[in-house]
């Protein structure tokens, strides 16, 4: 991402300079960030202990082994699976999504209360769910909380329109409804069409290859018709989370605080069955933008917000600016991942089965040029590496349901 934004002359945005991040229990705040730095970090310690630091190297520890991918990469490495694209970068990642996170992170030595406090957090404010999903994403999602994080000027979507720009592909705007092999071998790709009476001789094209790069979900309507193919468990149920956006003045007093003290810009969820996972201060994607609205937040929740829960996080807001998107978000990692092969069928390839490891846009990136690579090695029948077992990976067997 950082090379996609420098060779196609993007800026990079800062996302958190000036923000403040509070954990809240249901009831009241757990720890809150100070406006000073050092000040957080006694505060940390004090309430977590030496743990905190503990899951900063552990961090710090797993993206040093998590980089190893672009240097396989660039040396044209390809994986058929998943299992295997992990194993790679070490064999503990794919040892990861066979043991739950709060079990995972507490056998490592981290305390119950840094584990139900931070942990949890994170994982409810960037997959909506808690500490049973596999450890894999739980700590995908804690170096997301814990890393310098930017987005890019204008939007992050700009990435993808520049790289769609710099490819020269055709772009056809149209919904594609099944996919089958024809005699020869070619891919079919059947769309919907506009004007299905008017259209016909267009619905229908044959490709070389054909990547599948939107999710295959089991709780959705609008799954392709791959009926063709032998099921290898690549749809899964997806995760609803909602988006709530407005303008408007928090409800000080809903959280504890007088109108005229500091409240956190971002407050974090760290219990279950709350209606609402996180709320947080959001800024225009534009740095250029000089008329700046005041006042706007995001809130992530289990299900559509109602009236009366919109009237208690908020003293007063823009009903006119409100916007709900609900969406199936990312994969639902109540149980260790079974999609895993990246190709469908020979010439026919599906990206999203990395989401299982952990949706992330960098994961998605990396999914795709393992595709990339793998396409190319397939069509012209160059060898592809398979990853070794390692010890550890074999050492699962009679582990308790707690663990896998």
């Amino acid at each position: 991402m950082v090379s996609f934004v420098k060779n196609f002359g993007l800026k990079v945005r800062e996302t958190s300079t000036g923000s403040r991040m509070g954990l809240w229990d249901g009831g009241k705040f757990v720890f809150e960030e100070s406006s000073w730095e050092p000040i957080t970090y006694l505060k940390m310690l004090w309430r977590y202990g030496y743990g905190i630091f503990k899951l900063k190297s552990y961090i710090d520890d797993m993206l040093t082994k998590f980089e190893s991918i672009y240097l396989l990469q660039n040396k044209g490495e390809a994986f058929w699976t998943v299992s295997d694209l992990l194993k790679a970068m070490n064999p503990q990642f794919e040892n990861d999504q066979r043991i739950k996170t709060g079990l995972g992170f507490k056998k490592l030595g981290f305390s119950d209360l840094l584990v139900d406090e931070i942990v949890a957090a994170t994982i409810r404010v960037n997959y909506g769910q808690d500490l049973m999903v596999h450890k894999f994403v739980g700590s995908v999602s804690v170096a997301g909380a814990t890393g310098d994080l930017w987005a890019v000027d204008g939007g992050n979507f700009r990435v993808a329109e520049k790289l769609l720009e710099a490819s020269e592909a055709q772009l056809v705007r149209d919904r594609v409804v099944k996919v089958s092999t024809a005699n020869n071998g070619k891919l079919i790709v059947r769309r919907q069409g506009t004007n299905v009476e008017n259209d016909k001789s267009d619905l229908s094209r044959a490709y070389d290859i054909v990547v599948l790069a939107a999710p295959l979900q089991t709780n959705s309507d609008s799954s392709i018709d791959l009926s063709e193919y032998p099921d290898k468990g690549w749809p899964g149920p997806y995760h609803h989370t909602v988006s709530t956006v407005l303008q408007g003045k928090l409800n000080h007093s809903f959280f504890g605080y007088s109108e005229d003290e500091a409240m956190p810009d971002e407050i974090l969820s760290t219990t279950g069955g709350l209606f609402f996972n996180s709320v947080s201060r959001i800024q225009p994607v534009d740095l250029t933008n000089k008329e700046r609205i005041s006042d706007v937040w995001k809130v992530f929740s289990p299900v559509p917000l109602s009236d009366s829960e919109l009237d208690l996080l908020f003293i007063k807001y823009n009903k006119n600016s409100v916007k709900v998107n609900d969406w199936l978000a990312y994969p639902h990692y109540a149980r260790p991942p079974s999609c895993n092969h990246f190709r469908i069928h020979k010439n026919f390839y599906y990206l999203n089965t990395i989401e299982w490891a952990a949706s992330a846009m960098e994961m998605s990136v990396i999914g795709a040029k393992n595709i990339a690579l793998l396409a190319h090695k397939n069509y012209f029948n160059e060898p592809v590496r398979a990853a070794r077992h390692s010890k550890a990976v074999h050492g699962l067997e009679g582990k308790s349901d707690d663990e896998l």
